[in-house]
C-alpha cells in the first residue's frame, strides 16, 4: 500500500485547525484564548485527500491521522494540539504510484479564531514530507490552513498556507523547487469534541 506520511496533520491533518475548540472573544490587543471540552487523544480519517501543485495533483484513496488535543479552558491557540501520526494510502500521480515519508514529528495544531459558533479556524505547522516515485523526489515543508466543524466533527484541511516544494525537488518537470502546494482533505473524527465559549 502506498502511503503519504506514516508517523507524522492531521489532521490534519490533522491535517490546520483545532479539534473541539472554542474562542473567547478577547478585548482589543489581548490574545484570544480557547476552551476544549472532550480533548485528549484522537483519530481521524479522510477519503480521497489530494496534494496539488501548479502542474499536477497527487491523489490518495484515504488518509488516517492521530494525535492529541489539550483539554481545558484559557488555552493559548499556538500548539493547542499535535499530529503525531498520519498516513496516506494508495497515492498516485497520473496513475503512477508514489510513496511519501514524513519529516520531524509531531506537527503542531494552532488555533487562530472562531467563525460563528461552529467553525474553529487555524493551521497545522511544522509539516515536512517527501514524496518519491519513478523519476520523482520532492520534499514539501510549511503550514496548511483549515477549520474544525463542530456540527459534523470534521477537520477540513483547505490548502493555503506556506506549504511548498523545497530545494532539490525534481519530478519530470511536474514538481519544481518553490512550487506552492495545496493539501486538501476532510478528516472525520472518531469522537465528537465539544466547542464552547469559556
Amino acid at each position: 500500500m502506498r502511503r503519504l506520511a506514516r508517523n507524522t496533520a492531521f489532521a490534519t491533518v490533522a491535517l490546520g485547525a483545532a479539534l473541539g475548540l472554542s474562542v473567547t472573544q478577547a478585548s482589543a490587543g489581548a490574545l484570544a484564548t480557547f476552551t476544549v471540552t472532550g480533548g485528549g487523544a484522537y483519530t481521524a480519517e479522510a477519503v480521497n485527500p489530494t496534494l496539488s501543485v501548479p502542474a499536477t495533483q497527487l491523489q490518495c484513496d484515504s488518509s488516517d491521522a492521530s494525535g492529541t488535543i489539550k483539554n481545558g479552558s484559557g488555552l493559548a491557540g499556538a500548539g493547542i494540539g499535535t499530529v503525531s501520526n498520519i498516513s496516506f494510502n494508495n497515492c498516485n500521480v497520473a496513475g503512477i504510484g508514489f510513496d511519501v515519508t514524513p519529516g520531524t514529528l509531531p506537527w503542531s495544531i494552532n488555533l487562530d479564531n472562531m467563525s460563528g459558533t461552529d467553525e474553529a479556524h487555524g493551521t497545522i505547522g511544522g509539516i515536512s514530507a517527501t514524496i518519491t516515485g519513478i523519476g520523482c523526489d520532492a520534499t514539501f515543508s510549511g503550514t496548511v490552513e483549515g477549520y474544525y466543524q463542530n456540527s459534523t466533527h470534521t477537520l477540513h484541511v483547505t490548502g493555503g498556507g506556506s506549504l511548498a516544494a523545497q530545494a532539490g525537488a525534481s519530478c519530470l518537470g511536474l514538481i519544481n523547487e518553490g512550487d506552492h502546494a495545496d493539501f486538501v482533505g476532510d478528516y472525520v473524527l472518531d469522537q465528537t469534541p465539544v466547542v464552547s465559549s469559556p
